[in-house]
C-alpha cells in the first residue's frame, strides 16, 4: 500500500476516532505505519493495517459499526447531497466488514463509483466507476437489511473534518 501522506493520515484517523467514540478503546496511527490500539488501563496492540485494527476492536469490545435488526430497510439514500471522505469511507468498510455475517453485503453508491462489500466472505471490498449515477449529488447504501442504519451511521464516520464527532 503506498504511504497516505499528512492529509490521508489524519483523515482516517478522524473517521476512526469516530467509530470508536463509542468503545473503551483509542487509536493512534503508529509512525511506521499501522495503528496503535490502546484500551483504558493503557494497554495497547500494534495494529499493521485497518483489518487488523477492527479484528482487535471486535475482539475487545464488539462491532463498532452494526446494522440495526429492526431495520428493514433494503436502499437508503442519504437526504443531504454529499460526497463521503474517500478515506473515511475505507475505514467505514472496514468496520462494517467486520461487523460478521449479521451485516451480509452491501453497496454504497456515490459520485459515480459503486463500492461492494461482503459479497465474498474474506474478499476485498470491490471499488468501480459506475455507468450511471443512482445517486446523483448523494450517497445510496444497499444491503439484504439495515441499510438505513448503515448509511446514517456513514454519514456520520464521513462528516467533514469541522463537524463536531
Amino acid at each position: 500500500m503506498a504511504p497516505l501522506g499528512p492529509g490521508g493520515t489524519a483523515a482516517r484517523h478522524r473517521a476512526v476516532r469516530r467509530l470508536l467514540a463509542g468503545t473503551r478503546l483509542t487509536a493512534r496511527p503508529w509512525p511506521g505505519g499501522g495503528w496503535q490500539l490502546a484500551d483504558r488501563a493503557g494497554r495497547w496492540r500494534h495494529c499493521a493495517e485497518l483489518d487488523a485494527l477492527w479484528a482487535a476492536v471486535h475482539t475487545l469490545s464488539g462491532p463498532v459499526v452494526t446494522p440495526d435488526p429492526g431495520d428493514l430497510t433494503r436502499l437508503w439514500r442519504l437526504p443531504r447531497p454529499s460526497t463521503p471522505d474517500p478515506h473515511a469511507l475505507v475505514v467505514w468498510t472496514a468496520a462494517a466488514l467486520r461487523a460478521g455475517p449479521a451485516s451480509g453485503a452491501f453497496t454504497v453508491r456515490a459520485a459515480g463509483w459503486t463500492l461492494t462489500a461482503g459479497a465474498d466472505p474474506g474478499a476485498a471490498p470491490v471499488l468501480h466507476r459506475a455507468e450511471a449515477d443512482p445517486a446523483p449529488g448523494g450517497v445510496c447504501v444497499e444491503a439484504p437489511w439495515g441499510a438505513r442504519a448503515l448509511a446514517t451511521d456513514l454519514e456520520r464516520v464521513c462528516a467533514p473534518p469541522d463537524t463536531p464527532g
